[in-house]
């Protein structure tokens, strides 16, 4: 069942590795912070590191993620470090997702070529098994981080009640156009707030949230 979506866009950002960074991000204001369980990811985290910065967090929800992962290790992690949402970023089917502990962040990744009609038969079997869709640029051989937008048009026609998560190249020069174009329900920026994969630079995680904070008074007035 999914949540109600709300009118201001909230902000998620991912491949937290330092404390130094969660500490920031969580002073920025962020709505979530991501970190990375997937070995082979350049962003990944401990479960035991990432547990102990969550302890230290207050103030915004934290998020797992995982990319085919076993079942078991999932739910283990997810105890263990305290997370409050898991986001299954691989090809996990509807029937995993249902068996998840936490409350579940389903990745869709776009294809170069997909219609609105090829998203909306591929999130139909998820939509009573999460909490929300995130839409991520595919890309061969990666799985998130890519840097990459794709055409967000497409979600003109798939996005109408369903509160999702944008994803895929965003960053401080583009995340006015995006919200602009298709309102979702959160951002997810992980690479374009980076100086080098798992390390983020702070200029511009500042001015990804001097651009939220404008994005949100124009939401208020019904100006975006």
């Amino acid at each position: 069942m999914f949540a109600d979506p709300e009118e201001r866009t909230k902000v998620k950002i991912c491949g937290i590795t330092t404390l130094e960074d969660a500490r920031f991000v969580s002073g920025a204001l962020a709505h979530y912070m991501g970190f990375v369980f997937y070995g082979d990811s350049p962003r990944y985290v401990s479960p035991a590191k990432a547990g102990a910065m969550i302890n230290w967090l207050h103030g915004l929800e934290c998020v797992g993620v995982f990319v085919n992962q076993p079942l078991d290790d999932v739910n283990m992690i997810a105890r263990q470090t305290g997370i409050d949402f898991v986001q299954l970023h691989g090809d996990e089917n509807p029937d995993y997702c249902s068996l998840v502990d936490k409350s579940v962040i389903k990745a869709i990744h776009v294809e170069e070529g997909d219609t609105s009609s090829d998203l909306n038969k591929r999130i139909e079997p998820f939509l009573d098994h999460v909490e929300y869709l995130l839409f991520d640029t595919k890309v061969d051989g990666k799985w998130g981080g890519t840097g990459q937008a794709f055409d967000w048009s497409i979600l003109d026609e798939v996005s109408r009640g369903v509160p999702y998560f944008l994803a895929g190249g965003l960053n401080p020069e583009n995340i006015r156009s995006a919200c602009k174009q298709v309102h979702p329900y959160a951002v997810d920026v992980s690479s374009g707030l980076e100086a080098k994969a798992g390390v983020k630079d702070f200029d511009k995680v500042d001015a990804f949230m001097e651009e939220m904070r404008d994005i949100w008074e124009k939401q208020e007035v019904g100006e975006l």
